[in-house]
């Protein structure tokens, strides 16, 4: 799998989850820009499914795939930052908001 493709479903599961009440928060705060632990996301990560072992895996390849960084901050993944150590993504949580994670998670209806 393509390391944005498989980014993305990692993250559409995280947002499944967590997205309402992280994003309604945010917005209810009047933040445009959200950081975002990825250790929320690994614990949703299925290495047989995407084909990576890790899920810090996908966002190495990431980083080192200057086409695959546009992709994301174009869906509204900004960057990818480390802050006392950990690892954390800045999302612009309009654009966030706004991925079709049913089609991407495969629970669309019909």
């Amino acid at each position: 799998m393509d390391p944005v493709e498989a980014f993305l479903l990692t993250l559409c599961r995280y947002l499944r989850d967590r997205g309402e009440m992280v994003l309604g928060m945010a917005r209810a705060a009047g933040q445009e820009k959200l950081l975002v632990s990825l250790y929320g996301l690994w614990r949703r990560h299925e290495a047989e499914e995407t084909g990576f072992l890790k899920f810090m895996d996908i966002v190495s390849e990431i980083l080192n795939c200057e086409d695959c960084l546009e992709r994301l901050k174009e869906i509204g993944i900004e960057e990818f930052r480390e802050l006392d150590g950990e690892p954390y993504m800045v999302i612009d949580i309009d654009k966030v908001s706004r991925l079709d994670c049913k089609h991407i998670l495969g629970e669309e209806e019909g």
